[in-house]
């Protein structure tokens, strides 16, 4: 396909499996499509900054990239260097085991960009013009140069967004110079997607080479992004391109079974084409499911009385004790099946490891406390790591760290040689022991986690299906019973009945409603029994989104990204579609991506750095303005949060922040005051009235009510 992709543009989809290796795979299609006289320029770009990082590494070492060929870039240098000490740690455990005057004066770069990038910049007009700009050019010009460039989607959308200061300049220089990867693009919420097509329609004008990468693509956000792709190429060809030629886009899709292609000029014959391979995609996901099912699942009716379990009412204090009662129930009954448990050779004692994922923060450290109060049976130990974003810098790095290390479960037996879990595992007279990661969605998009079983408080058809590619990721074998479970309800639903439920994250709303809560009236049947990547990537004609959890988020995007007619909606209202980027003159102004800028957040967030106190025994809660020395706001906004005694169910992966800090500055030959303005900060959403935080080491950071 590369002569034709060159002449024509290029538009793939790359459908595989989870755990199938879609990131290595990808390298390889756009390597293939290059020219082999010029080589292969591309960038990925991820939604999450650990996975940049992650990936940067993987396509270094497996793909043999040296240091003239890959730059890494981040949203901060203090997330680099703590992935490279992490690394060099690894290895190491491994090796004993085996002036500004004018708005165009700007930075192109946001300050706290960093890019690594060790080759020399080549000498020429550009990098020249570049070493004049204000403290960003070294950065820019090893972006530009870099034959392949790893990083967050953030950097790039200053493309399609700014307006003003030049920040559109490097990133345009880039789509302008390289094809594009788009890895999970599925994963952005509704509102970001008006963003995501804005920038598939620049690469398409600029001339890019896209490849979409996800195994749960759905077909409305497929044919929406190829039509923002197809009208950018519209204008590439008829200013760049070769004359008289034909918009007739070179397209391809990709699985681990089979390769297709074909050429389209327009939407209805690229959906045709799409519809094609999906059916042949779920005829090979039926065979698997048949030979090889690794998920099953079954509901939980949590919310309704119970003889065993208290039922819950609309107040915080009793849902979410119910609901941490439930998965300690659940958690146990799953860790008991003999399928879901691994026996330690050593020692004899029955481990497992799970995950539950939450929907929101606040709710799942509430939880969390509920269940350190509570008592496992006899002969069972519990070992809880609380994981979301809240966490300073450096402690959730380690945490990350450790899951990473220790979920690698490719050869299962390797667990039980982790020092960490070895010392536990010794350390108890515990028969069972259950290592449990509570976490939101971060665990879910791009995690290389393989559990044993999982618990999911349900936001999304979608949420669901990443979760289960964390069980049993690496290892294959049919299953027989569940080794999942869905909650029936979420948190929300409980507290406030009547009202919205599956949202932030999720795709009800006011134009979106659904008619009940309950998974139970929302799933049919066999999308619980087996889940995998079949409800999203196919569509049901007629739709039903009212009553059906999977209908409802190809409902949402069929009216964003349709054309204008398909925006209608039931009740008569209309739904921006994304296509009035190309369709009006307003991509010409800056009105649209001021309306829909990509991660809006009205609500703003508050930086915050953890200095360590003159004693080096606590540490000053102090809040970050631009460029002012920080701001201790210790006594006014942050308090202690006290957990319950602890019993049979223990903390694990829990780092003390001082401790902690203590360990990195001198490892990094620091004081720790310095080691903390640059490895200690976080990022917490703004309140209006200052309600302060709460915070524990092993908790992380929560509102106080």
């Amino acid at each position: 396909l590369q002569a034709r992709a060159t002449e024509h543009g290029f538009f793939g989809v790359n459908m595989a499996s989870t755990g199938c290796g879609k990131t290595l795979a990808n390298g390889r299609i756009l390597y293939g499509l290059a020219d082999p006289q010029r080589g292969a320029r591309f960038t990925v770009a991820l939604g999450l900054r650990t996975l940049t990082l992650q990936t940067g590494e993987a396509l270094r070492t497996r793909l043999g990239l040296g240091a003239d060929d890959l730059a890494v870039l981040v949203g901060g240098r203090a997330s680099r260097l703590l992935f490279e000490q992490q690394q060099n740690q690894k290895l190491q455990q491994d090796s004993k085991a085996s002036a500004r005057g004018s708005e165009s004066a700007e930075d192109l770069l946001p300050d706290n960009t960093h890019v690594h990038f060790e080759s020399t910049v080549e000498p020429g007009p550009l990098s020249e013009w570049l070493a004049h700009k204000q403290g960003s050019g070294d950065s820019a010009s090893k972006l530009l140069n870099a034959p392949v460039v790893v990083c967050t989607i953030d950097h790039l959308m200053p493309a399609c967004e700014s307006t003003r200061g030049g920040h559109q300049i490097v990133p345009m220089l880039r789509l302008l110079t390289s094809d594009l990867v788009l890895d999970e693009p599925d994963d952005f919420g509704p509102d970001d997607l008006y963003a995501l097509t804005r920038l598939v329609h620049m690469a398409g004008l600029l001339g890019s080479r896209v490849l979409l990468s996800s195994a749960t693509l759905p077909p409305a956000l497929l044919q929406g992004l190829f039509a923002a792709y197809l009208a950018g190429r519209r204008i590439f060809q008829n200013n760049r391109g070769m004359p008289g030629l034909p918009v007739d886009v070179c397209c391809a899709w990709f699985d681990e079974n089979r390769v297709i292609d074909s050429a389209h000029a327009d939407e209805v014959s690229f959906a045709t084409a799409h519809t094609d391979f999906v059916e042949k995609r779920l005829r090979y996901l039926r065979s698997v499911q048949t030979q090889d099912q690794r998920r099953r699942a079954r509901i939980v009716v949590w919310a309704a009385p119970s003889p065993k379990l208290p039922k819950p009412s609309p107040q915080p204090d009793a849902v979410r004790p119910a609901l941490a009662q439930v998965l300690l129930h659940e958690a146990l009954a799953l860790h008991k099946d003999s399928q879901n448990h691994s026996v330690d050779s050593t020692s004899h004692k029955r481990v497992s490891f799970g995950l539950i994922r939450m929907a929101n923060i606040d709710p799942l450290i509430d939880v969390a406390r509920a269940l350190l109060a509570l008592a496992a049976p006899p002969g069972v130990r519990v070992h809880l790591c609380v994981y979301h974003s809240r966490h300073p810098l450096l402690v959730r790095s380690a945490i990350e760290a450790r899951l990473e290390r220790v979920l690698q479960r490719g050869k299962p037996e390797a667990v039980f040689k982790d020092a960490e879990i070895r010392t536990l595992l010794d350390g108890s007279t515990a028969t069972d022991h259950l290592f449990i990661v509570l976490a939101t969605s971060v665990l879910e998009v791009g995690r290389d986690f393989d559990a044993d079983w999982a618990i999911a408080e349900p936001s999304s058809m979608r949420a669901i299906i990443q979760l289960a590619g964390r069980v049993r990721r690496h290892r294959p074998g049919q299953v027989m019973r569940p080794n999942m479970v869905l909650l029936d309800t979420n948190v929300r639903a409980s507290e406030r009945p009547g009202s919205p439920a599956f949202q932030r994250p999720g795709f009800e709303g006011e134009h979106f409603p659904l008619s009940s809560h309950s998974l139970s009236q929302l799933l049919r049947p066999e999308e619980v029994e087996a889940i995998d990547a079949a409800p999203r990537i196919t569509q049901r004609q007629p739709l039903n989104p009212r009553d059906s959890l999977v209908d409802l988020e190809h409902e949402c995007l069929s009216a964003m990204m349709l054309d204008a007619d398909l925006g209608r909606l039931a009740d008569g209202s209309r739904v921006d579609p994304v296509r009035r980027w190309w369709q009006t003159p307003s991509h010409y102004t800056a009105i649209e991506p001021s309306r829909t800028r990509f991660r809006r957040d009205d609500q703003g967030r508050e930086s915050f750095v953890l200095l360590p106190n003159d004693d080096g025994d606590d540490f000053q809660f102090c809040q970050v303005v631009d460029d002012a020395e920080p701001v201790d706001q210790t006594r006014s906004r942050l308090t202690t949060l006290e957990l319950p005694a602890i019993t049979s169910i223990v903390p694990w992966g829990s780092e003390d922040y001082i401790e902690a800090l203590g360990v990195l500055a001198e490892s990094r030959d620091m004081k720790p005051q310095d080691c903390a303005r640059q490895f200690g900060t976080i990022d917490l959403p703004k309140s209006e009235n200052e309600q302060g935080w709460l915070y524990h080491p092993l908790l992380g950071f929560r509102r106080k009510n």
